[in-house]
């Protein structure tokens, strides 16, 4: 089977969308399946656009977004017909709706993403102050999407319901194939047995493994990891991916890496030296359409501790790979579990077996594009 693969940037390169696009797509290709890539688009705008954009922005203190354009969404959806006409293929696919959102063309369209624009009104921080106007075109524009495609899969089942409590979507043409965990290669059952074994018997290792401090919850993290330190509690939480602006200097419980490269041989290395000797992946976050990186932690046996919000409760299984918790849940709460579960060993093994059964079962992208292959073999 042939399918064109669209996106607005380069799939191809590691950086976009956090690597997601390039994992899909090679998983893609490894079930079988030729890939013809179209991206790199360029990006079309309505005149007086960027004027209509300063004016939002410092006379009405609202967001004018070129991503929710339909003039933009129209010229996206041109390139892609001029490029179809020249490839041979079977179906076209797409991890976003604005190459395909205006798309008319003989092939079945599959749409393949985390999450429909009107869920993230509110919920995502960059999305709380769009215009009426870019409120307007964005649902056109995921309405348009959803009318055309012929498969509308996305990574949750949160994400699904909005598509069809959102926008009327068919529910035939709806289904859910989460994401897979964006790593290279995953450790074997005996590299596992060795991390869980050799993890420290007489110290809580915590890792807040995110670039949103906010938005992922850093400040909770942090504010639990105190608590069970003031308790008595040998405790560390690792900071990797951000560097709290406020962060009171030489903590004995926070250990903060900055940011590290998944995409250099050393970052790489380091972080899966770091998810070895991790007890637990601690993430609150506030909002969340999906969250790889509660994948990318399974695949290392370690449990996540997270927040029931977005599209996290497809990934993660209250009990079974980690814990979801209420955004309101209060900080001794989450010590009083984490105390609970490090201090019954043989629960913590369980579950960080748990972890990684899930991720060699559903959360690798290996099992989701075999899934999705069939299908679009079923159209």
């Amino acid at each position: 089977m042939k399918i064109a693969y669209t996106s607005t940037f380069n799939a191809e390169d590691v950086h976009s969308w956090s690597g997601t696009p390039l994992h899909m797509s090679r998983a893609l290709k490894a079930s079988g399946m030729e890939i013809n890539y179209i991206g790199l688009l360029k990006r079309q705008l309505p005149p007086l656009f960027k004027f209509k954009q300063l004016w939002s922005k410092y006379i009405c203190q609202q967001r004018e977004s070129p991503r929710f354009n339909t003039t933009a969404a129209k010229h996206y959806s041109a390139q892609v017909m001029r490029q179809l006409k020249t490839l041979t293929v079977d179906a076209v696919v797409s991890p976003l709706i604005n190459p395909i959102a205006y798309l008319d063309c003989k092939q079945p369209i599959v749409l393949w993403t985390d999450a429909v624009y009107a869920a993230l009104l509110g919920f995502y921080p960059p999305f709380a102050f769009h215009s009426a106007s870019s409120i307007h075109q964005g649902n056109l524009m995921t309405a348009q999407c959803l009318a055309r495609c012929q498969l509308a899969i996305f990574s949750s089942d949160w994400a699904a319901r909005g598509a069809i409590e959102l926008y009327g979507a068919n529910k035939d043409t709806v289904k859910v194939v989460p994401f897979g965990a964006n790593i290279d290669a995953h450790p074997s059952l005996e590299e596992i047995r060795y991390y869980i074994q050799h993890r420290a018997k007489d110290k809580i290792n915590l890792l807040f493994l995110a670039k949103s401090w906010e938005r992922k919850g850093g400040d909770i993290a942090l504010a639990v990891t105190k608590a069970l330190h003031e308790a008595g509690h040998a405790v560390t939480l690792t900071i990797v991916g951000y560097e709290p602006p406020h962060l009171e200097a030489h903590l004995p419980y926070v250990n903060c890496l900055g940011y590290i490269s998944k995409h250099t041989p050393e970052g790489k290395q380091k972080i899966r030296q770091l998810l070895a000797d991790t007890h637990l992946l601690f993430v609150p976050s506030r909002a969340e359409a999906y969250g790889i990186v509660f994948c990318e932690a399974n695949a290392f046996a370690v449990p996540c501790l997270t927040t029931h919000v977005g599209g996290i409760n497809t990934i993660i299984k209250d009990h079974i790979n980690g814990m979801t918790f209420g955004l309101n849940t209060p900080i001794n709460s989450f010590c009083d579990y984490i105390i609970h579960l490090m201090q019954n060993r043989t629960q913590y093994n369980e579950m960080a077996l748990n972890a990684y059964h899930e991720y060699l079962s559903r959360l690798n992208w290996q099992c989701a594009a075999s899934t999705v292959k069939q299908l679009i073999q079923s159209l």
